[in-house]
């Protein structure tokens, strides 16, 4: 009942108020760009979690192949384009590029660690679907409270000390999931490992974003911005598949040997029968 009257208010003062051009360029869009970019995502993901699946090596090469092939196309696309979708002249430059991948890891870390978390939490622990989503709040707090303190720091001791530090906070994360984690420890024990991963994450975000708008030109800002949303969802989606693709294969093995083991037993058994 009052979704719809918002809707219209909004609607409104947006017709009103909201400019129709903010500094548009009159610059052609790299669209075959694009359509490389995500061939180049896509068939790389896709290769990852086929990599893991019984009988589907061939076309997990496949597909590696077909990333490797579009990555060289978009660099030779780019490299050539009059107005490219990802200028390599700034990317090259070691603080931006060295930036982007400490940004991918870290949010890449935090969406895979959620990722297989969610299924320890319900398929291992039993804990129902909204206990297993409210287990994690610890490290949306922390990563909150965090954040914030995490631009001072990098004012004081430097963007460097603060990523470092923010990666020191991610590996006792992974560090505690490794030593506590198991098929029946408490919710402490799963709480401080989130904690910590997300102490991290906010610690690590803020270096890594200020490293990328710092390092370019006010004409590439919004290639900064861009590869500063890139870090979330191509780190996520990365580490979910390399994540998930050595959680299906230690599963396939575990289950391959109790398979094994019950075809054995039935004929240990028989072995040891007298006759």
């Amino acid at each position: 009942m009052i979704t719809l009257p918002l809707a219209v208010v909004a609607l409104v003062m947006a017709i009103i108020f909201v400019p129709s051009h903010i500094n548009e360029t009159t610059a052609p869009v790299d669209n075959l760009g694009g359509v490389l970019s995500a061939v180049v995502v896509g068939a790389a993901i896709l290769g990852i979690n086929f990599a893991a699946v019984p009988g589907r090596g061939k076309l997990a090469l496949l597909l590696f192949a077909i990333a490797i092939i579009g990555a060289v196309l978009f660099i030779l696309r780019q490299r050539r384009a009059r107005s490219p979708l990802y200028d390599l002249k700034v990317a090259k430059r070691r603080i931006f590029w060295v930036a982007a991948l400490a940004g991918i890891i870290v949010f890449g870390s935090l969406m895979g660690a959620m990722f297989i978390g969610q299924q320890y939490l319900q398929n291992v622990l039993g804990y129902s679907t909204f206990e297993a989503g409210a287990a994690i709040i610890p490290a949306a707090i922390f990563m909150v409270l965090v954040a914030p303190q995490s631009a001072g720091l990098v004012e004081r001791q430097g963007a460097r000390f603060t990523l470092l530090f923010g990666y020191l906070f991610c590996f006792l994360g992974f560090g505690t999931m490794f030593a506590l984690w198991s098929d029946h420890n408490q919710y402490w024990q799963v709480g401080i490992g989130d904690a910590m991963l997300g102490i991290g994450v906010g610690l690590a975000g803020t270096p890594a974003s200020h490293s990328l708008t710092g390092s370019v030109p006010v004409s590439r800002a919004g290639m900064a911005s861009g590869t500063a949303d890139l870090q979330r969802d191509l780190g996520g989606a990365f580490m979910q598949s390399i994540f998930g693709a050595l959680l299906t294969a230690g599963y396939a093995a575990a289950v391959h040997a109790a398979i094994a083991a019950a075809r054995m037993g039935p004929r240990s058994r028989a072995a040891r029968r007298p006759r």
